[in-house]
């Protein structure tokens, strides 16, 4: 069964057997990775003002120490693809 958006693109549906075999293949984490759930508070890094800044800013420079720590800020920093080292 295919949709209307589905002809109009030209693309076709997969099958299960084709998803998992996307997902075997190198950088599929990378390109289809969900944003991680945060919630906005004072005690974690800032989503949207790390999305802005650039990686060597003083924001990321200070939050980089507490997410080596922090599991929920460590995956924010992954999702943008900074590292906390």
């Amino acid at each position: 069964m295919t949709t209307v958006g589905t002809i109009a693109i030209g693309a076709r549906r997969r099958t299960l057997d084709d998803l998992v075999a996307q997902v075997l293949q190198p950088g599929f984490v990378a390109r289809y990775r969900r944003m991680p759930s945060c919630v906005e508070s004072s005690g974690h890094v800032s989503a949207p003002m790390l999305e802005i800044s650039p990686p060597r800013s003083r924001y990321v420079r200070r939050w980089k120490r507490h997410a080596r720590r922090c599991e929920q800020c460590r995956e924010t920093f992954r999702y943008y693809g900074l590292s906390v080292k």
